[in-house]
């Protein structure tokens, strides 16, 4: 893609962006297909379009009383629910859709306890909940950072202390570091941005401590037992990656991270090609290794993702031909073949990454995830 080709796109998504707006706040979460689910929770699909504006270099063109306005907003989803720690962000409807909705996740979760009870050992259906709202409150905490603004009310119910978090962390299945490092990029953004100086840096020194002995000296992945499957292990890393940049501690082993990228396949999910594009654009950043080889993986990245933009829509969707279907365990669309904003996101961020690598280009903001 030339520098006219990205300046084209970038007019045409701010276009698909607006186009999913159905109020001051309310965004669908794709433009056909869209469940009643879809259409009633909010709290995720605000942060992707925020994501998106600030990516696009549009949200400092917003008017002011605009975007305190829809600061607030983000904020006003801060809850003191007994059921969540204090201060999660919690989106009303979609809890209450995912407990009393008869939905395909929730006879699964139903399968699974059975199974628990003749000594199975699958995720319960709270434990899915619990880490989908630390999720959902890590994103919305990320995404005020990320436009210079702060959530309303400190969230501090995480493990803070040694014991604590190192509990939490050898407690985490890290056979699948996808998961895994998702809760240990949870604790670096709210350590960096939740706590004073005398506990951040406590903080920091025991998760970084622990990636120090998590990280395999053989790959530069990060894992315990076998080697994952490759999908599991980029997604992983990635996660592992974005935490360490939270908590400004360096990839231990880029160029070894660098050579097992090259030799992966391209995935055809949005989550799958954002996550090996941030892998090797961060381990570039530290390293000049292989940046032909880079360049000329990116240029294959750039085409896989094209085949998810849809000239009509002027959005990418989230699969070839089909948009995304679920958040967090609930069914938003129909999976029609139409442009969604969790797409859009994704593949939006692996172009800015591109465009930034290739060309040394500012045109687009890159996400601090």
């Amino acid at each position: 893609m030339n520098s006219n080709d990205l300046d084209l796109l970038k007019n045409e998504l701010v276009g698909f962006i607006n186009s999913l707006n159905r109020g001051k706040f309310d965004y669908l979460p794709a433009l056909k297909g869209v469940t009643k689910i879809g259409k009633n929770i909010n709290l995720g699909f605000n942060c992707y379009v925020i994501k998106c504006l600030y990516m696009l270099d549009e949200w400092d063109n917003l008017n002011t009383s605009l975007k305190d306005d829809w600061v607030n907003y983000i904020n006003s989803f801060q809850s003191i629910n007994k059921n969540f720690p204090r201060n999660s962000f919690v989106d009303n409807n979609y809890i209450k859709f995912y407990n009393h909705g008869i939905t395909a996740e929730n006879l699964k979760f139903f399968t699974k306890n059975i199974l628990n009870y003749v000594g199975f050992n699958y995720e319960s259906k709270k434990i899915y909940l619990d880490s989908s709202i630390r999720a959902e409150t890590k994103q919305a905490i990320s995404t005020l950072k990320q436009i210079n603004k702060k959530n309303r009310d400190l969230y501090l119910e995480f493990p803070k202390t040694e014991n604590e978090l190192n509990s939490f962390l050898n407690a985490l299945n890290w056979e699948k570091p996808w998961s895994a490092g998702a809760q240990f990029a949870s604790l670096c953004v709210f350590a960096d941005t939740q706590l004073q100086e005398k506990e951040n840096e406590l903080c920091k020194r025991v998760l970084i401590n622990f990636v120090d002995n998590l990280v395999d000296s053989d790959s530069g992945f990060y894992f315990k037992g076998n080697m994952p499957t490759n999908q599991e292990i980029i997604n992983g890393t990635m996660k592992i990656i974005t935490g360490l940049d939270w908590i400004n501690h360096q990839i231990h082993y880029p160029e070894k991270i660098i050579d097992q990228c090259l030799k992966f396949n391209i995935n055809s999910e949005g989550c799958d090609i954002v996550d090996i594009v941030y892998v090797l654009y961060k381990c570039s950043l530290i390293t000049d290794y292989k940046k032909k080889d880079i360049d000329n993986y990116f240029d294959i990245v750039l085409f896989e993702i094209m085949k998810h933009y849809l000239k009509g829509d002027k959005g990418f969707s989230y699969f070839i031909d089909k948009s995304q279907t679920h958040y967090y365990g609930l069914k938003i669309t129909t999976g029609m073949n139409t442009a969604d904003i969790h797409g859009t996101t994704l593949l939006l961020w692996a172009i800015s990454m591109i465009d930034n690598f290739k060309h040394g280009s500012n045109r687009f903001n890159i996400l601090k995830p």
